[in-house]
């Protein structure tokens, strides 16, 4: 088990991670399109954050470089909020693209099949995709949680810090068969 103080691989700025958190947006909507369960930006922006923290406890690395703050409703990647606000709070009905410039054309990132990574997201979706959003942000407001924290701290829009993130899963996991 990675101990608190000890520093997360993965952290070598863009490259860092072991994928593109767009992979795994993509992934949960292509969750809720087969399972027909709503995903909203809110929604996402939680099961993304479950995602990482799961991801640092099981791997000992980042899911991925972006940052993580604590907004109103709880922890926000502001890149894919960015990416995933013009759905306001209706449904994601479609993947985040991305462009190639050298290529003239659009892709989407995925997961890669039956990957260490992609095992740990599915299990992260068949737990928390029975939550509603309002439960998925007590989850994360809840007493002493990273968002919690940070907000006491530090305030609105300050970054969640990998350690507090990393010690909150791996106290959490003692609790929860994930």
């Amino acid at each position: 088990m990675l101990r608190t103080n000890q520093s997360i691989s993965g952290d070598r700025g863009r490259r860092g991670g072991l994928c593109h958190a767009s992979a795994v947006v993509n992934y949960f909507i292509d969750c809720s399109k087969r399972e027909k369960i709503f995903l909203s930006n809110l929604s996402m922006q939680k099961l993304v954050y479950f995602a990482y923290g799961w991801t640092m406890v099981a791997k000992e690395k980042k899911l991925f470089y972006d940052r993580i703050e604590a907004w109103q409703y709880g922890p926000v990647i502001p890149s894919l909020y960015d990416q995933l606000k013009k759905f306001g709070r209706k449904r994601i009905t479609h993947r985040i693209l991305e462009f190639n410039h050298e290529k003239n054309k659009f892709f989407s990132w995925s997961l890669i099949k039956d990957s260490e990574v992609e095992k740990i997201v599915k299990k992260v979706w068949d737990y928390y995709k029975q939550f509603s959003p309002a439960e998925m942000v007590n989850l994360t407001h809840a007493l002493d949680t990273p968002w919690y924290k940070t907000v006491r701290d530090n305030g609105f829009y300050a970054v969640i810090s990998d350690e507090l993130i990393l010690k909150h899963f791996s106290e959490k996991e003692k609790r929860i068969n994930m």
